[in-house]
């Protein structure tokens, strides 16, 4: 009975020890399973504070704890920082720091081993935080994450309860802990994949819209320099519909030659196998052929060196037509600047040769008798003489359209001289429409003279075979202001031919400087001239218009100032008629044959004359007859002294002197602003160079009886 009993009781025993041991296979099974499902689940996560929530959460559930929390190392190794906690405020998460060796996370961070708390009441291996305390906790275990054998964090659980640990669970807190840290790690590295891949597809489609929006052109060229890709941009000024017409053709197409494909390569090869970053103004050729002058900036894409260029070379393209336009524009402008600048020199010194020639020509004549046989030889020399007066002024005008030395003149006259002149030898035909009783205007005969023989020249050249110029003139009256005109009363000049007509696409750029019209047959050899034209037209306050169409010919319209209703053409003075003078008069020229003509002239004309050099010399002279009560009764200035005082300074000084003081400006500086409006300067009159006899006496008699 005893031994049945012993039995009995063996059986029992063995039984409750299988149960005990099926409860802990059934409990570790519980836990394997927990964790294996942990792991597939964030195997795949991208979000690691998905991560770190599901590792505290089944680190609680697993040891039943009712806080949890995460520590990270930071990258010092010497502290870490919560991450995330369930139980404790939200506030600690990247605030809450532990040095190494301080508190239970630092001491698990140094030793690298699981730690455990069974009281924090009495714990004295290292002072306890307020939080621990504040949240009535009492026990605490704590295990390193391990990860390639460095701690990676710190997992810790907190209970209110007073916990001892079994070593099962320590077990479980240290493999646990591990999972986790593998998984965190694992987790890291795909965020990182993933931000990366988010990254570059962002940077792809901010290339994509740098590059199809650029307003520069962009192409990339792969081996044997084709053209492997290129935005619209580089297409709309290639003169391609498309990019995808330009892909796959070589840069042999776009190069003006075989030559200068060869030679682009052979400069500029080494340089990109160098690394070097070009840059360099060149011309390419459009889909028709013409050229485009461009900015281009190009960089092998291979970043080795020395780079593949079989990988690629990217080129930024810019158009730079306009700007070399706009170069060719200004360099164009020097040089007629530097022109005008030589052609105003030479026309002084011209104007004051010219002056002798003239001045001594036309005195000789004065003093002779028409039937003399001297006469005959005399009139050819001044009428040549005359001719290259014109001849200086036209240089200067077409040099530097200079300020218009106004005069009252007819038009009548200055028209039918130019174009006559102009279509001397052609075979165009020329119809002249004058109104009767056109206004006068107050204009420069020479400038306008070159307008018309600009226009005349424009018309006939559009008419190689011939045609017909139809020539209009006509009052007009404008009664209100408008943008084009302003109220007022002009004369009217309509200009007429039967030629080609000119381009709808040319016509808005033919008044433009330097815009070439050699393609073009209806303005074909213009060059400067209708630019030149319009200047001259702005500059006498007036305004020009074209209308044209291919076929139809073409009509430019003038419109000049009238002048005042009390303003009239004086009659031409006698020029050979000798009428006697009386006064004193002074004479400043540094040039010693224009003192020396015009003193003969004035001499002649029976004027007390006194001549000096320079301003100086006439502001002393001036004074000094002033002070012995002999004033001078006039004063003809040049304008220009070479290295002493001018006219324009004189005239100041002079005034201050004797405020009556009738002083005349004379130049062969046509084109200085002085002899356009002497007055602002305070002269009385101007005289241009050369001039004849005749001339010069009258502008003295008008001064002298306006006085």
């Amino acid at each position: 009975m005893k031994t049945l009993n012993s039995l009995q009781a063996e059986n029992e025993r063995l039984h409750t020890q299988l149960h005990r041991i099926q409860q802990k296979l059934d409990n570790s099974k519980y836990v394997f399973d927990q964790i294996i499902d942990f792991s597939s689940q964030l195997g795949v996560a991208t979000e690691l504070k998905d991560v770190y929530r599901s590792s505290l959460h089944l680190f609680k559930n697993l040891l039943d704890l009712d806080f949890t929390t995460l520590f990270l190392v930071n990258p010092d190794q010497q502290s870490c920082t919560i991450c995330d906690t369930i139980g404790f405020s939200k506030s600690l998460i990247g605030s809450f720091t532990v040095q190494k060796g301080l508190g239970l996370p630092g001491r698990v961070l140094q030793s690298q081993q699981l730690e455990t708390v069974e009281d924090f009441q009495t714990e004295v291996r290292f002072s306890v935080p307020d939080v621990i305390r504040e949240n009535n906790i009492t026990s605490a275990i704590a295990a390193p994450m391990i990860h390639n054998a460095k701690v990676f964090g710190v997992l810790i659980g907190h209970t209110k309860k007073k916990r001892l640990f079994a070593e099962e669970q320590k077990s479980l807190a240290r493999i646990f802990a591990n999972q986790s840290a593998t998984t965190i790690k694992n987790a890291t590295h795909i965020q990182s994949l993933f931000l990366s891949e988010k990254q570059l597809q962002q940077k792809t489609d901010e290339f994509e819209t740098i590059f199809e929006n650029s307003m520069a052109g962009i192409m990339l060229l792969r081996g044997g320099r084709i053209l492997a890709r290129c935005n619209q941009r580089l297409a709309d000024f290639m003169g391609y519909d498309t990019p995808v017409e330009m892909v796959g053709l070589g840069m042999r197409k776009f190069h003006l030659s075989e030559q200068r494909f060869k030679e682009f390569g052979q400069r500029y090869y080494e340089r990109l196998v160098s690394g070097e970053q070009i840059q360099v103004e060149y011309q390419l050729r459009k889909k028709d052929g013409q050229p485009l002058w461009c900015l281009m900036s190009g960089k092998a894409i291979d970043h080795s060196s020395p780079p593949d260029l079989l990988k690629g070379v990217v080129w930024v393209v810019d158009d730079i037509s306009e700007r070399k336009h706009m170069e060719e524009q200004l360099l164009n402008g020097q040089k007629m600047e530097s022109i005008a600048v030589l052609a105003g020199g030479l026309a002084h010194d011209f104007n004051n040769i010219i002056t002798a020639i003239l001045g001594n020509l036309s005195l000789s004549m004065a003093t002779m008798d028409v039937e003399d046989p001297g006469y005959s030889y005399l009139a050819p020399a001044r009428d040549a003489s005359l001719r290259a007066k014109d001849l200086t002024r036209k240089l200067l005008t077409f040099s530097r359209g200079g300020a218009p030395i106004r005069t009252l003149a007819s038009l009548v006259e200055i028209i039918e001289d130019s174009v006559d002149f102009a279509l001397s030898g052609s075979a165009v035909k020329v119809q002249y429409e004058f109104e009767d009783g056109l206004w006068a205007a107050r204009i420069d005969p020479v400038q306008i003279s070159q307008v018309m023989q600009n226009l005349i020249m424009n018309s006939k050249q559009a008419m190689p075979e011939g045609g017909n110029i139809t020539i209009h003139c006509s009052n007009f009256s404008q009664e209100i202001n408008t943008r084009e005109l302003k109220k007022g009363n002009y004369l009217k000049i309509t200009i007429s031919d039967t030629g080609h007509g000119i381009p709808s696409d040319v016509i808005d750029k033919i008044f433009d400087p330097y815009f070439t019209t050699q393609n073009f047959d209806s303005v074909k050899g213009s060059g400067l001239g209708l630019a030149l034209v319009h200047s001259i037209i702005k500059r006498h306050d007036g305004v020009i218009s074209v209308v044209s169409s291919v076929g139809n010919g073409t009509t430019f319209t003038l419109y000049l100032t009238a002048a005042g209703e009390s303003e009239s053409i004086k009659d031409e003075p006698e020029e050979l008629v000798l009428k006697d003078g009386k006064g004193r008069i002074l004479i400043m020229d540094d040039d010693e044959t224009v003192r020396d003509v015009v003193r003969q002239m004035l001499v002649f004309r029976g004027y007390d004359v006194e001549e000096t050099v320079d301003g100086e010399g006439s502001i002393a002279l001036y004074q000094a007859n002033m002070n012995a009560g002999t004033p001078f009764d006039m004063v003809i200035m040049d304008l220009t002294i070479p290295g002493g005082m001018g006219g324009r300074e004189a005239a100041r000084e002079v005034l201050k002197i004797d405020g009556d003081a009738k002083i005349v400006v004379s130049s062969g500086y046509l084109d200085d602003p002085v002899m356009a409006n002497f007055e602002e300067y305070g002269f009385i009159a101007s005289v241009k160079k050369p001039f004849e006899f005749a001339e010069l006496g009258e502008m003295i008699r008008s001064v002298m009886m306006d006085s």
